[in-house]
């Protein structure tokens, strides 16, 4: 069975531009907000870097402060695991694993390091700063580490044939390096202003903005969205027959089905918002 979602990230959360958002800092999260890819956005950079790529899972996430989203695919052979920067549509983090149920060529000849290194280099740039020989369920792979001046990547070989069993490239975090030089009582300092340089700087204007948004959203509670309205905006990410159809405390609960494939949706009753979505594959 084939199942994937998309959740919120976090707990209690506010709905702005249809993506779910935390409410402990509506000005700032606004801000961002206002500049966001949209879900169907970040589905098509991962899909246009997987050719013939399948999303089996993808969801909003927070870290350091900075939005992005986590995407699963697969393609038959290969498992993909992919971040887009939120608000640039930027890859982030690149990850590809290899199906490792085939057993491995048997054959008494191991690709040498240096062998094994000019194949990651195919790949990847920069300084090899590790590279092990290890054995993982009966393989023989190498495990390799390399860095340039802007990303990491760790590479897993199969030490006979050279296939890629594991590629990853994730973006260094760079302004980390800064505060650490920092003395103590400067460190809170430099910390603020380099989450800062994260955000472009917004008007004031723009903040009343995020304040109408908190008011736009009391204000929606007085019109709940009709069913056939809440059914439309299902359609839009899920195909076949609405087999059930619920409102509690102030969410629709949808279920569909479309032959063998069902889908279960959690949609905001005043906003809209999709507040959880479920595909299952028999």
């Amino acid at each position: 069975m084939k199942k994937w979602m998309l959740i919120p990230a976090v707990a209690g959360v506010l709905a702005i531009g249809g993506v779910a958002l935390a409410e402990d800092s509506v000005p700032s999260v606004a801000k961002q907000a206002e500049k966001m890819i949209s879900l169907q956005e970040a589905k098509q950079v991962a899909t246009e870097k997987v050719k013939g790529g399948i999303v089996t899972e993808i969801e909003l996430d927070r870290d350091d402060g900075r939005y992005h989203f986590d995407v699963d695919l697969k393609d038959g052979k290969y498992e993909y695991d992919l971040e887009v920067d939120a608000v640039t549509g930027e890859i982030i983090k690149f990850e590809k694993e290899s199906d490792k149920n085939h057993k491995q060529v048997k054959s008494d000849k191991l690709l040498t390091k240096e062998e094994a290194i000019a194949i990651a280099k195919k790949r990847a740039s920069g300084t090899v700063k590790e590279i092990e020989l290890d054995e993982d369920d009966g393989r023989k792979e190498y495990d390799i580490e390399m860095r340039d001046g802007e990303f990491k990547y760790e590479i897993e070989l199969d030490a006979v044939t050279g296939e890629f069993l594991e590629f990853e490239k994730e973006r260094y975090q760079s302004t980390k390096k800064e505060v650490k030089v920092q003395p103590q009582n400067q460190v809170k300092v430099q910390t603020e202003k380099v989450a800062a340089s994260t955000l472009k700087v917004v008007e004031p204007t723009t903040e009343k903005k995020a304040v109408k948004l908190v008011d736009d959203k009391q204000s929606n509670k007085k019109t709940m969205l009709t069913k056939e309205q809440v059914i439309a905006i299902a359609k839009q990410h899920a195909s076949g027959v609405v087999t059930d159809f619920e409102l509690d405390d102030n969410v629709y609960e949808i279920e569909m089905e479309d032959g063998d494939i069902e889908y279960e949706l959690d949609i905001d009753a005043f906003t809209g918002a999709i507040l959880s979505f479920e595909r299952d594959d028999d």
